[in-house]
Parts: C-alpha cells; structure tokens; sequence
C-alpha cells in the first residue's frame, strides 16, 4: 500500500482537459481529461494542486524514483483507468519515468496516486475557490483596550514565533528585483545568473533569509542544448537500428522533414495503440523514416505542422529498431520551426 496522503480539501470533475505539472509552470507529468474527479488540495494564483487516483497496467510500472515507490516505464505514456479493466475509462495519461504511490492491486492492474498543478481554469469557478485561503476578518478591540496593532504574518498557535518569516520577507507573487544581484542554483550555492535590478520575477517560497524565484526571458535557440548527458548529438537513423540496445534512452537533436500525423495502430507493436506520431524523414540529409511519439503537451504544435515542414527536434529514443518493418521510434520532447 502506498503511504497515506493530505486529507482532501475538496474534489470535483475538471471541466476542460489539463496538463498537470510538477509545480506551476514545472515539467509536464500528466494528462488529465475532462470530466475526471480529482482531489484539490490547494491553489495558488491562477494554479490548483490536486490529486487523481485510477488503475493502471501494472507491468508497465517499474523502479521507485525519487520519493515516489513506482514510476511508469519508458515505453509510452500510460493510461489511467477508472476501473481495473481495459475497458475501463481512460480518465488521464501518465508521462514515461513519472513516480506515482501504489495503493493496492487487484489482478495485473495497480492503482496508483498522483498530485500534480493544473491551471485553476480547468476546474469550476466554484470548486477552485473551495482551497483558497480566505482572508480573516478584522476584529475591533473592545473600547477599553488600548488600541493594537494586527501583525503582518498570522502564525498558527502550534508554532513558533520564530518559525514565522520576518516581517520584512517578500510577498510570494512577482516583486521586482532593486539592485543587480546573482541568481543562486540554492540558498548560499553557485551563482547561475546575473540578473539586472528591475527585472521582474515569480516569488515562489522563502527559505532562512533567501527567496525561491522564478524568472522568464528569451535567449537564441542555437545556444541551447538539452541538459541531459545522454544527448547523442553524432547519432543518425543508421546508428538507432545498428545497435538497439546500446541507443536506447539517449537524447538526439535532429534536424527532420514532418511528412504527417498518424495515429498508431496495433501493427506498430512498441506505439501505444491509437498514440499519435509523426511520420517523419531524416535526420538531415539521410533518407530514413521515423516514427516521433507525441506527447499531450505537443499535440497542438504537431497538428499545426504542414505536410513536407523542417523542424528542429529533441527527443529521445524508445526504440531503434522496431518491429516489425524496423523504423526507429523516438519519444519527442521539443519541436521547432527551422
């Protein structure tokens, strides 16, 4: 059984289908459809924490990553059901390597347990106000008492004093930076950035004196290069289906020609059946076809590329050599316009 979780705050049916991310704006781990109950355990802004809970086949689950005790494998983004049956309904997509918490079995499916962010607007105006905290009424001290004046930061009666942030910490949401200072990758770590006094940024939680930001801007895209050291930039199509086995989980950043959007059917035996992908030509110059798996998160982009269009892509591989006609399949994590 998987460890016990937050009490629910309240729980609801999602009108509009939604991208759950690790934080707000964070790396995409799941689908959700709509019309699927989840649990909302907080908000934030224009952001709700919450909780899905469904069955899943349990030979796609493999090792525990980070705190999660099982994680889907690298195979395809798994299905999650409202009953322990493939006949079940599909109520949300995880994406490959996410962690989840098991919380029991009943024949080859598990269920499993997932929080995840989701914009606000995917859920009913009144249902997102549920988690939000509610501001407390102001009190009039009695006329005999001398006047008193209410503290910034309310703490809980549990705590501390001196657990409560100073009366000077930033307010979460975007504040403006006063001076140049250095972007730190932790509290007293290694500067990553400078950032220039008047940029404004996400304050997202404080930490003994130092701020947790988020800040967003634009740079080339030739300066970039996924940060991930499987990246294979000498792989070509040929290296994919020579060595299947040793190619398998690296990252590639090719230059491809999109010929169309298909949809997988059961010949294609390592797609998921009715998982969409591009077929595609290349990388480069080389005259190979290539099945590219789309992603939720991706679909809208891929939909929208005409026939015969050359896009730079990151993507890793799920297979070199597939069966059965040998085309190589990679699991797309970028797209974009040449």
């Amino acid at each position: 059984m998987g460890a016990s979780w937050t009490p629910a705050v309240a729980q609801t049916a999602l009108t509009n289908a939604a991208e759950g991310r690790t934080a707000p704006g964070g790396t995409a781990v799941v689908a959700i459809r709509a019309g699927t109950k989840v649990t909302i355990v907080s908000t934030k802004e224009t952001s709700a924490l919450v909780t899905i809970e469904g069955w899943v086949d349990a030979s796609r689950l493999t090792a525990k990553v980070d705190t999660f005790p099982a994680s889907v494998d690298s195979k395809a983004p798994l299905r999650v059901r409202a009953s322990a049956s493939d006949k079940g309904t599909i109520i949300a997509e995880l994406r490959q390597r996410v962690g989840v918490k098991t919380l029991g079995k009943s024949g080859t499916w598990t269920r499993i347990r997932r929080s995840a962010w989701i914009p606000a607007s995917a859920l009913p105006k009144a249902a997102a106000s549920v988690a939000a905290p509610k501001p407390a009424e102001p009190r009039t001290p009695p006329a005999s008492a001398p006047p008193r004046v209410a503290p910034s930061v309310a703490v809980p009666q549990a705590e501390s004093v001196a657990s409560a942030p100073p009366a000077t910490s930033a307010p979460l949401g975007a504040m403006s930076v006063t001076k140049a200072t250095k972007l730190l990758a932790a509290p007293g770590g290694a500067a990553i950035a400078d950032v220039p006094a008047g940029a404004v940024v996400q304050t997202l939680t404080h930490d003994h004196g130092f701020v947790k930001v988020r800040v967003e801007g634009w740079m080339p895209e030739r300066e970039l290069s996924p940060a991930d050291n499987a990246l294979g930039t000498q792989l070509t199509a040929a290296d994919l289906r020579a060595d299947p086995d040793g190619t398998r989980g690296k990252l590639v950043q090719w230059e491809v020609e999109v010929l169309s959007l298909q949809i997988a059917d059961p010949l294609r035996r390592e797609l998921a059946r009715d998982e969409p992908y591009l077929l595609a030509k290349g990388p480069g110059t080389e005259n190979a076809l290539l099945y590219l798996a789309v992603p939720p998160s991706l679909l809208t982009q891929a939909k929208a590329l005409p026939p015969l269009t050359r896009v730079l892509i990151t993507a890793r591989v799920r297979a070199g050599h597939s069966d059965p006609v040998g085309v190589p399949i990679l699991d797309l994590r970028s797209i974009s316009k040449r």
